[in-house]
Order: structure tokens, then sequence, then C-alpha cells
């Protein structure tokens, strides 16, 4: 059984209580009360849980000094999850969340030989690292898969920055932790920060089987530690964790009065969609969105069923499809899911996936789709080249067909936009790039990037 294996490796079997109560340092004023006065601007873990014989689940605040006792509801609910996160209000939405206590990970499509190779990596030398695996503070038997904690000295801040940086990091982690020597299951199962785990304590998928914690390793971690184990380009970078704007909100309305008024006093956001192509000629405009929904009827896999509805619902986002057509669509496909294993694909599942319809994810990149549902998406073709190279190259093209005397589609006026669709076709391909690598890149001056951005 795997808690022999673990023990044989210093596991020490722990409870519940101890296991939160080092995670969320219970104790030492980290987490709010539950009548405490407001004004501190604390943020607490919560619990989302629900029985079978109820039509919707419950969300709990876990308050420090009424922890144990809800958190035993979620313990003896028939489904239940909770992550290392702290969040602002009620729910554990991600909008909402305030500190990282700990990177939580999953180990699935294991065995005794897939584990006994994880933890011998925990201690045994590798290169320019201590160890081949970061050694989890605490393993955790979920039933048929195993749970990686790792805790954090000081909870990380969750600003916006910062949860980017998180999640590169996590999935680089996920792509160290989970490989063909710990796992049955060939692709990984990418999963973002705010992924919630069965809680220590509560029920498993195997009747009377209950999820069991152990203790292997006492000492916290830093970002700088994990950082270590991870390729450099998926490293935390310490220069911006912390970085905040430099202005008060009184000068930015000084300083940007547009920007005020629109965002500050109209409320209105500033994120901008996607031009779908279909919504000017008169085609389908879902045309975006069909495609993906059309992709994941025939490419879902086992362990990427949620994050494809979730992509569906970042699509209908970036589509401006309506929110009743997609909870439509994503109904019709639990039918498909439950096909591809025997592991059930709820209602419920959907309506988590669901919560994504937020314009604020309009511009997810297609690295992180791609990664997340496990589907590749094919790019524009430029044969490998850089946008500023292959525009010369189809320039000189050009000039070659001219000589040749063949009839070539001049396009636009010369000068008339030609740099303002650089920098749109630029953005396009670079959702999250930034104004500096544009420059770079496309070979643009530094003011044209700025006007056209």
């Amino acid at each position: 059984m795997y808690e022999e294996l673990i023990k044989e490796y210093g596991g020490i079997e722990v409870s519940a209580m101890e296991v939160y109560s080092d995670m969320f340092k219970l104790g030492e004023g980290y987490l709010q009360k539950e009548r405490e006065e407001k004004g501190e601007y604390k943020a607490n873990p919560i619990i989302y849980y629900k029985n079978n014989d109820e039509s919707k689940g419950n969300y709990r605040i876990l308050f420090e000094d009424t922890f144990e006792e809800v958190l035993k509801e979620g313990q003896e609910a028939d489904f239940c999850i909770i992550n290392g996160i702290s969040y602002f209000g009620r729910k554990n939405v991600q909008a909402h969340a305030s500190k990282m206590y700990a990177m939580i990970f999953d180990l699935d499509g294991i065995n005794t030989s897939f584990l006994k190779n994880f933890l011998r990596g925990c201690f045994v030398e590798w290169f320019d690292r201590d160890t081949l695996y970061p050694l989890p503070n605490y393993m955790v038997l979920s039933g048929h898969n195993v749970h990686l904690y790792y805790i954090f000295e000081e909870p990380i801040p969750l600003y916006p920055n910062i949860k980017l940086q998180l999640k590169e990091l996590k999935y680089a982690l996920i792509s160290l932790l989970w490989n063909r020597y710990t796992s049955t299951i060939e692709k990984p199962q990418f999963q973002g920060i705010n992924q919630g785990f069965r809680p220590i304590g509560g029920k498993t998928k195997i009747r009377d089987r209950r999820v069991r914690a152990f203790q292997l390793n006492t000492h916290p971690y830093s970002l700088q530690t994990l950082n270590d184990y991870v390729p450099k380009e998926n490293k935390i970078d310490d220069k911006k964790l912390f970085k905040e704007s430099k202005y008060t909100l009184e000068q930015a309305k000084q300083k940007f009065p547009k920007w005020y008024d629109k965002v500050i006093v109209r409320k209105e956001h500033t994120v901008s969609k996607w031009d779908i192509k279909g919504k000017v000629n008169g085609k389908n405009p879902y045309a975006l969105y069909d495609w993906w929904l059309n992709q994941i009827k025939t490419k879902a896999t086992f362990g990427h069923r949620y994050f494809c509805i979730m992509i569906l619902t970042i699509y209908a986002v970036k589509n401006d499809v309506e929110f009743e057509k997609l909870k439509q669509d994503a109904y019709s496909l639990i039918s498909i899911f439950n096909d591809i294993a025997d592991e059930p694909f709820t209602k419920q599942d959907v309506d988590s996936a669901l919560e994504c319809y937020d314009e604020r994810y309009c511009t997810f990149p297609i690295k992180d789709i791609e990664k997340l549902s496990s589907i590749p998406i094919e790019r524009n073709k430029r044969n490998g080249r850089k946008q500023k190279d292959h525009v010369i190259v189809m320039n000189k093209m050009k000039e070659v067909k001219k000589l040749l005397g063949e009839d070539i589609n001049e396009g636009r006026p010369k000068g008339s936009g030609e740099k303002r669709a650089i920098v749109e076709e630029w953005r396009k391909n670079n959702p999250d790039g930034r104004k500096v690598d544009c420059i770079r890149e496309t070979g643009l001056s530094k003011p044209t990037v700025l006007k056209w951005w």
C-alpha cells in the first residue's frame, strides 16, 4: 500500500487540522475571525461542498475561530474541494483570490513503482540542484491518486502580474513532477493556481475511504527554492513580484483623465476583444466559438474535459456568444465526455467551468489554451520567420512578381495604415506581448508602436 511506502521515506501521518494549521498559519493573525471588525483587509480560505441529494452546492468561509467546525461540514459531504488560497468575499473565484499559502499538485496515474520513483527522486542529488524533485511538505492520498503540498514560508499576495507568473511556475513544475517515471498517464494535467482538491479527512471516490495526509518535510518553501527546479524562462522574476502602480488614484485622475472617467467614473472595462472577421463580412458570427466546440467534441481527453469547457467559455467571451447558448452547448457535451472515461463528468463540472464567462478572460493566451486542453492549435504560418522578416520576404516576392509582369493585389494605398496593421497583427499573434517586444520584433519605432498600440 502507498502509506507503507511513504512511511519508509520518513512520512508521518497527520490530521487535517495539523496540515491546515501549518498551511494557513492559524493563530498567527493571517485569517479573519468570524466576528472580527472590518478594516484589516484579511481574507479566508473557502470550501465548496455538495451532497448527492442536493440540487446545488454550498460555499463556506473558513474563519480562523470556526475553521475546524466548518471544515467538518465539508469532510462529511459527498463532494468537497478546498485549495491553498485565501479569498475576499464568499466564493473561491480567481478574481477574488488574495494570497497563496501553498502550491498543490495532482499526481494521477500512479502505482507503487511510480510513487517509489517519485520519492526516490526527492532524495537523490541532481546536477545543479539539491534533488531531482522538491520534497513536498505533505503527501496526501486522495483515493486512487496523490496530492503534493508545498507550503510557503509566507503567503504570496496575488496581484494580477504575480498570478500570471505563479501560473507559469506551476505549469513548469507540473512538467517536472509528472513524467513517464512517475505516472502511467502520458499527458500531464495542467491545473491553474485556483484548482481545488478534496479536503484531508474528507470522503474519496472509494467507498468508506477517507483522504489521508503524511508529513514528509517540515521546512516550508520560498518561491526562490521552487524556482531552482524550473527552466529560466519559467522562473519567478523577483524584481516584478510586488510591482504596483507608482500613481495614486488622485494622481492617475490628473494624469489620465480619459482612463479615470471610463474606468473609475463610468466603471467600464478596458479589455479589448478579438476582432472576429465573420461579424464584419456577414459570415457565421460565431465561427471561432463553433470551431473550438467541434474541436473538443472529437479531441477532448480524460483529465482535460473540465478545461475544454472552461476554454469554450473563454472563446464564447472572445466571440460575444450569449451565455444561454454557451450553457446549452456545454451541457450537451456531458454525454460525449462521459464516453471518454469511466469517471463521471457532471453538470457541476460544467457549472464550475462556466464561471469563466467574464470579459477579463478574453485575452487568455493560446499557449495556455493548448496546455490546459492538450489540444494543439495551428498558428498562422510564417515558416518560422519573425513578423518583420516575413514582411520583408513578402514585399520582395511582390517586387519579383511585378518584374515578371504578374498581377498582384496591392491592397491599401502605400503607407495608409501599413504600420498600424503590423502592430495589430503582432498583437493578435502575441496577446500577452509587451510594447518593447513589439518594437524589437517588428523593427518599428517606439513612437509608431505606441501610436497604434
